[in-house]
């Protein structure tokens, strides 16, 4: 009686570390990608510097744009720096007909 208590003990424990280790390693990877972003979005400014025909007033309004949504964030640090121009434009434009 002692054996299969000891073994669903066993078995109990084995799942609930291998739950944990998931979890463990769900939550490392979603700091990394917090991590990650932090650090996109301190680099998003010197990022816009590189793309010619931006005012500085530009460069501001973008920053607060692609900071608010993560996955423009990525698209932009991602895309070659030939196509960002046309990528950010598109922002500045649909702000400006939204107001």
């Amino acid at each position: 009686m002692k054996d299969s208590t000891d073994s669903a003990l066993i078995e109990v424990l084995t799942t609930l570390h291998a739950k944990t280790n998931r979890y463990l390693e769900m939550i490392s990877s979603m700091i990394g990608y917090e991590f990650d972003m932090g650090k996109a979005r301190q680099e998003v400014y010197d990022k816009l510097g590189t793309v010619d025909g931006l005012t500085i007033g530009q460069r501001y309004n973008l920053c607060d744009i692609l900071s608010d949504k993560p996955q423009r964030l990525e698209v932009f640090m991602g895309m070659p720096t030939t196509a960002r121009l046309g990528y950010v434009l598109r922002f500045i434009e649909h702000k400006r007909t939204d107001h």
